[in-house]
């Protein structure tokens, strides 16, 4: 008999509909893949090479639970470099990729009776987790007129004797809303008066076009002590199956996540840990060129979803996604899904996982040639449904 913990857990559509896509491809379908969460790209030579070197230097034994000092200290100095934020790297945790850090945060903060405050649309995962923290997510359901952006408003309305933790996302995966520097100091005061720990997940920081996309801690220092902040090489240097993330917090909290790993899952791969370090203080070339391909990939999605009857869509600031209002169709966002990927073999996820079941997320993290193919057959799909 399972726990009624784990039964509660749903499964992830993010991951059910790329499999989805992936069985279809094995087959022999030209399927356009518009669901991809991670950059096509492959991993930068330079850090490959760094891991091909771990090897042969016989770097496979455990590291410290919390990441090797070399890869500790070069993410605090990557912070402060690139975010303006101040962290000794004893308060710095390396993770089995950043959903590990997020997991493992809540774990250290968050109990029974506890409520987490979650803007929508959300991450897939952040409502599961918290609630196998045996806390409660509570959903801020965010304005499209305004971008899908958090309101200082919205977080003090949705307040109550009870909240511990807000979750920011910024820029937000599903979409792509990026949160300016007096948007996170309004809603940081109102963070400090109800005394609440803000975990700010800050994987897609480095994925920005035309915008910045400053962290809270920074913008509003006063609040960094009862901040962590969530990071990772997995979307920045195309690093996904390599799982390194890392948090920086208080020692405190770093320490609680510490032990948390001790006995859970002990340190991330010792050759992971090696690429990773190369990817922190190498040549930035690589992440600037995948930026600027990233960049000319939304900016062709965005001119050809303009032209699509029936849909309508918020223009993505950062990360890699698009959130489409499909409502007019008449469909839900699962069946929209389904139809589209074995009538038109363009896979895309459903919203209803995002807490949204009038939108689909589509991915611009395919080629462009690709990305027109997939959105030829998404017009035609879209257009051939009855109103």
């Amino acid at each position: 008999m399972l726990t009624q913990r784990i039964q509660a857990v749903q499964p992830s559509p993010t991951l059910r509909f790329t499999a989805l896509a992936r069985q279809l491809q094995a087959q022999g379908k030209n399927v356009c893949n518009l669901a991809a969460g991670e950059p096509d790209f492959d991993t930068p030579e330079p850090i490959k090479a760094a891991a091909i070197r771990a090897i042969q230097e016989g770097f496979t034994k455990y590291t410290p639970t919390s990441g090797t000092p070399e890869l500790r200290s070069a993410i605090a100095a990557f912070l402060s470099k690139e975010r303006a934020l101040t962290y000794k790297p004893e308060q710095v945790v390396v993770t089995c990729g950043a959903k590990q850090a997020v997991y493992n945060v809540l774990q250290a903060l968050v109990q029974t009776g506890d409520e987490v405050l979650i803007p929508s649309p959300y991450w897939v995962s952040y409502p599961e987790m918290v609630r196998l923290a045996d806390a409660t997510p509570v959903e801020i359901r965010m304005d499209p007129k305004d971008g899908f952006r958090l309101t200082a408003d919205q977080v003090a309305r949705a307040c109550t004797p009870r909240t511990r933790c807000l979750i920011l996302n910024s820029p937000s995966n599903p979409t792509g809303a990026v949160l300016d520097e007096a948007r996170l100091r309004s809603i940081a005061k109102v963070a400090r008066e109800r005394d609440l720990w803000v975990i700010s997940d800050e994987i897609y920081s480095q994925l920005v076009y035309g915008v910045a996309a400053p962290s809270i801690a920074a913008a509003a220092p006063e609040v960094q002590p009862k901040t962590v902040v969530i990071d990772g090489v997995s979307k920045a240097y195309a690093m996904t199956g390599w799982r390194i993330g890392y948090l920086a917090a208080s020692k405190e909290i770093a320490d609680a996540v510490g032990r948390l790993q001790d006995h859970s899952t002990s340190n991330p791969a010792s050759i992971s840990q090696k690429a990773a370090l190369a990817a922190l203080t190498g040549d930035s070339a690589s992440l600037k060129a995948m930026t600027q391909e990233f960049a000319q990939r939304r900016d062709l999605l965005v001119s050809r979803l303009k032209n699509i009857r029936k849909i309508s869509f918020v223009e993505p600031q950062g990360a890699f996604y698009c959130f489409v209002d499909i409502s007019s169709t008449g469909l839900r966002s699962g069946v929209f899904a389904e139809r589209l990927l074995q009538e038109a073999l363009v896979a895309v996820i459903p919203g209803e996982g995002f807490g949204w079941d009038s939108h689909v997320r589509l991915s611009f993290a395919l080629g462009r040639k690709d990305l027109q193919e997939g959105l030829n057959r998404f017009e035609q799909f879209v257009g051939g449904l009855s109103s």
